[in-house]
């Protein structure tokens, strides 16, 4: 199941990867493509970038995909773009020195938690642009080479969310599923307020049309591990979720729930090749907005901000194309309407009055709670402003109907089985 990511990578990618120490290409050695040829304004600019991941995986994808998309629109060549993959903690200064020493002069980087080297690279390197995906350092830092971007994906969630509030009322129409099955079990790579903001506002989407549900969310506390994602979809199956969907950087949630016939919303990429039956839509971000951005900038020789952030009313995400064999009728018109008003600014996401935090609403505990202070400057006209000025993520507290799993349903279902064997016996 891990190869239909690389089969997307040769069908939509056709430039080259520049080594940087990869172990193998990204990208087909010579495609042809009339379309890349470099500009004026282009002129010998490098553009170097640090992902996380290999080629087989969903946000190296995703982040391709904007690599290409931002050659498009700049006119940068095939070998004016250096991409180290697989980058780690413990080689990340040395990848980030090789792509300085190939003559980059602009360098993104994908994983926020390897931000304080890149950080200190920016500082060794004043000469070359450094950028952080998902950070919050740069402003503090007070470097001019230093910068944070990030999507507001979770305006992306919202959207999806109401995709699978559609389809969780067709089961229950269907008779499927009870009104107290009605529970969405969420695999998160890690407790981030990223991705808390993130379930949140998937799950004030699902409420927009089934008041019924809740969610069960688990946390894998790892990044990027196939494995532990695939547990963590397990460990909710077992717990007897109808649905699923994912803040993950594998498919392995995406081949768990099509072994279980679990309808899915996936992240990053379009998940339908991986779980065909079952895979509804994934959310996702256009990444080539921020990489053509900034990389202006550097043709232009002006200053990038510090921080960047941009969601539905700068098509900044999406959610990908859905799987119309399987999501329920009306759902497409439904999603359209609302991303229509999300990019408008009609829609509110963390509307305050749709949602409590154990029982009491936010306004109210923004004003008395002092836990919940740090929240009042972020709400306006009744909703919560999350990263509309900064890149930032706040929304770092579960709203009620959201529910943490630690519990171990595979040991417990094991012993179950065992029990009703021996009885049989």
């Amino acid at each position: 199941m891990r190869k239909h990511i690389a089969v997307i990578i040769a069908l939509v990618m056709a430039f080259s990867l520049c080594g940087c120490g990869s172990s193998k290409s990204l990208f087909p050695e010579n495609t042809g493509n009339k379309q890349q040829t470099k500009t004026a304004d282009s002129g010998s600019i490098k553009v170097g970038y640090l992902l996380s991941s290999d080629g087989d995986a969903p946000d190296t994808v995703a982040r391709v995909q904007g690599i290409r998309k931002m050659q498009e629109e700049t006119g940068i060549a095939d070998d004016q773009i250096i991409i180290a993959e697989s980058v780690k903690k413990a080689d990340c200064e040395k990848k980030a020195a090789e792509l300085v020493e190939k003559g980059c002069d602009i360098i993104f980087a994908e994983n926020p938690n390897l931000e304080s080297i890149l950080e200190e690279a920016a500082k060794k390197y004043p000469d070359v642009q450094f950028c952080q995906e998902g950070g919050k350092l740069a402003k503090k830092s007070g470097l001019s080479n230093f910068h944070n971007y990030d999507t507001r994906i979770y305006e992306a969630y919202h959207v999806a969310g109401l995709v699978a509030g559609v389809k969780l009322n067709h089961l229950l129409d269907k008779g499927d599923i009870s009104a107290s099955e009605c529970v969405i079990g969420f695999v998160a790579y890690d407790k981030t307020a990223k991705t808390t903001s993130c379930i949140n506002a998937f799950y004030l989407g699902v409420e927009r049309v089934c008041s019924q549900s809740s969610i069960l969310v688990r946390y894998v506390g790892k990044r990027g591990v196939y494995d532990a994602d695939g547990r963590a979809a397990r460990q909710l199956i077992a717990a007897g979720v109808k649905m699923m969907a994912q803040y993950t950087y594998t498919t392995a949630v995406a081949t768990v729930c099509a072994e279980n016939d679990t309808p899915l919303i996936g992240n990053d990429v379009n998940l339908i090749s991986t779980a065909p039956k079952d895979a509804l839509t994934s959310v996702t971000s256009d990444w080539s907005k921020y990489y053509t951005y900034a990389v202006n900038k550097v043709l232009n020789g002006k200053e990038i901000a510090a921080d960047w952030t941009a969601g539905y009313a700068e098509d900044a995400v999406v959610i990908s194309q859905l799987n119309d064999e399987h999501v329920t009728d009306g759902t497409a018109a439904k999603a359209a309407e609302l991303e229509k008003n999300l990019r408008a600014g009609n829609a509110k996401v963390f509307n305050t009055e749709k949602f409590t935090i154990d029982g009491s609403s936010l306004d109210t505990l923004a004003t008395s709670n002092t836990n919940f202070k740090k929240y009042k400057k972020y709400i306006k006209n009744g909703n919560l402003q999350e990263s509309m000025t900064q890149s930032k993520s706040i929304f770092d507290t579960f709203i009620d109907g959201i529910t943490e799993s630690t519990q171990d349903y595979l040991a417990e279902q094991s012993a179950d089985s065992a029990e009703s064997t021996t009885q049989s016996n």
